[in-house]
């Protein structure tokens, strides 16, 4: 067992592993992360009845005022420990070319799978269908799906979507395959094109989607992942599928907020904003090296369910 001095967080690395981003990744753009000092515990959960439910408010002049109260739930999250490592033999070291940083290149490498994990694993927690209550969901079918532009009405499931949650929603999210249908579509092309000609054809953005949408942001999601088994031939595909989820993400997400779904950081296995760094010695492996182990725990959660709505199967 290496000695407590030769185990020690690799504040560098961590600080690279922090700043590292894959632009393909949109998962906290969806489930922001709320940072805690336990491993486990619970989190407030409110009554929206007690602050929509108008009392009685005249009070006569001998009167007292009348008396209202609120009622407050709980929640519970549980923090997975999640880490990968990799070894770097003193000879591999030794042997790379100049201008190639080893403990870096490795730290990014575990990072991007832990990452590419973690996004995986909110994209099944935010298109599952039986995730949302009835009222909260639809699956399109035939020509309602938004790749057959004839009969097909993006904006009229956007709206549908947006009356049933019971905050606006700020974010839409697609798979990439559902933007390309979008981004086509006869309606959103009359909606967008203003001034578009033969020479200066219209240009549908995500910006302007989400101008057209009425939310803060639209996220596609472009990242891929290999689907087929360790040892056979990579099989590509896109980690997003073909869903529209629009949810409220608060600006500042907190354990009280709001917003529909949410990553609960534990504070003990992760820095100030992503993940943790270690690095420790090992002479008998290889001939002698270091272990680079990127680490990090955290549970996601949908939250405020009925601040989202799934859009499933929007294109064929």
């Amino acid at each position: 067992m290496p000695l407590h001095s030769e185990v020690h967080i690799d504040r560098p690395l961590s600080n690279f592993a922090v700043e590292y981003v894959n632009a393909a990744l949109i998962a906290e753009g969806i489930c922001p992360v709320v940072r805690v000092g336990n491993k486990s515990d619970k989190y407030a959960t409110f009554e929206k009845k007690d602050r929509f439910t108008i009392p009685e408010t005249i009070r006569g002049p001998k009167d007292y005022a009348n008396e209202v109260d609120w009622s407050v739930g709980a929640g519970n999250y549980a923090c997975i420990d999640r880490a990968l490592r990799d070894f770097l033999s003193d000879a591999l070291v030794a042997n790379c070319d100049p201008g190639i940083d080893p403990r870096r290149r490795t730290t990014e490498f575990l990072t991007d799978l832990l990452l590419l994990d973690r996004e995986v694993a909110i994209m099944t927690l935010v298109t599952t269908y039986g995730n949302y209550g009835s009222g909260y969901r639809v699956a399109l079918t035939g020509g309602d799906r938004w790749d057959v532009p004839a009969t097909s009405d993006p904006l009229a499931n956007v709206e549908t979507a947006k009356a049933a949650c019971f905050v606006p929603p700020n974010v839409c999210l697609m798979g990439a395959d559902v933007w390309s249908a979008l981004k086509q579509h006869p309606q959103i092309l009359n909606r967008i094109s203003g001034g578009a000609s033969n020479s200066s054809p219209a240009m549908v953005t995500p910006q302007l989607v989400a101008e057209l949408f009425e939310v803060d942001r639209v996220l596609i999601g472009r990242a891929k992942r290999n689907t087929a088994n360790k040892g056979q031939t990579a099989s590509f595909a896109y980690v997003w599928g073909k869903d529209v989820v629009l949810a409220y993400v608060a600006e500042t997400p907190s354990l009280q907020d709001m917003s529909a779904f949410k990553t609960f950081r534990w504070n003990q296995m992760s820095t100030a904003v992503g993940y943790q760094v270690r690095s420790y010695r090992d002479e008998g492996k290889g001939g002698g090296g270091e272990w680079i182990e990127v680490e990090t725990s955290d549970s996601i959660a949908a939250v405020c369910t009925d601040a989202a709505y799934l859009i499933d199967t929007v294109v064929s």
